[in-house]
Parts: C-alpha cells; structure tokens; sequence
C-alpha cells in the first residue's frame, strides 16, 4: 500500500489515540513538523554510521511500547538499518528523517534524505561485504518504493504485515 504526501491526513485519522513515542535524545527534536500522532516515531537524524544504531534501537523501543510481535520488532528494525544505512552512506551530509507509522493491520517506514539517486535491489556475491540492503528489503517488506520529494531528494518507504500473514517467502542466504 503506498501511501503518497496527501494521505497523511488519512493516516492520522487512521492512527487515533495513543500517546506518541520518543527516540533517544540525541535525535533532533522537531518544533517545524507537528506529527505527534497516534503510532508514529518522528526523528531527524545526522548522517552518521553510529545514529544507524540508535534508530534501531528507537524503532525496537517504540514497537514494544506499541504491542507489536517480536517477528515484526526484528524485521523492522532490519529494515530500517537498512534504508538508514543507505541514506547514510550515499546521500550528502543532510539531515535525514525517519517516520515509522502504525496505520491499522501495518507499519510505514519512511527514510527521506537528500539524494536523488534511488535505491536499486541487486544480489551481491558471496565475497562483498556491501550491496544486500535493498534486497533484504524487498525479501522481507510486504511492499517498498521510493518516490522523488524535491530536485535534490528522496524518501524510500516500506511496509510490513503486523500479523506476517502477507509477508512472501524468504530465500536462503549464505552468510
């Protein structure tokens, strides 16, 4: 399901309720971006390897507090190494920002950063040590993207089934 800039709306209506959660106080808070609702974590981080880890561990945090299944914890803190690692090593030295979004039997999460240049999936072989990002989140997403959001900059989102149910198969991958 992707959702474009004008659903917003739809989403915080859908969201309803809960109290917002916040990440670690290193993330930025954000007087400009009013987006303290229902189920959503909202950060704007530095493009440092070493916030790659806090976003982690901030996702894992809010989807415990949110009652997500542990499967869900784990594949999407995965997913969003990855989308952050990425955004980290290819953009420019810009903020980032991440929203991770519970919207009814789903979670969004969205890195937007300030390349142009859109992830592409590939299978690296055995030997690299870089280049599987983008297939891990193909692998395990229910849905991903990217869509263009200025001359300069991008957002690359994904969602994930709450219950697993839709998620499509994994292949096995060599360590």
């Amino acid at each position: 399901m992707p959702v474009v800039r004008g659903d917003r709306d739809v989403l915080a209506r859908r969201a309803g309720g809960a109290a917002p959660v916040t990440a670690s106080r290193r993330s930025l808070p954000c007087s400009d971006c009013n987006l303290a609702f229902g189920r959503h974590l909202h950060l704007h981080i530095h493009p440092v390897p070493v916030e790659v880890g806090r976003v982690r561990e901030a996702v894992r945090k809010a989807l415990s507090a949110w009652g997500c299944p542990s499967p869900v914890i784990d594949d999407s803190a995965l997913l969003a190494s990855e989308l952050l690692g990425n955004a980290v090593m290819h953009g420019p030295d810009a903020l980032i920002t991440v929203n991770l979004v519970h919207v009814g039997d789903r979670l969004l999460l969205e890195v937007t950063d300030a390349s142009p240049v859109r992830p592409t999936v590939r299978q690296s072989g055995l030997e690299e040590e870089q280049g599987r990002g983008m297939f891990l989140v193909q692998t395990i997403a229910s849905a991903w993207g990217s869509r263009q959001e200025s001359p300069k900059g991008k957002t690359t989102w994904c969602t994930l089934a709450l219950d697993g149910a839709v998620q499509p198969p994994r292949p096995h991958l060599h360590p």
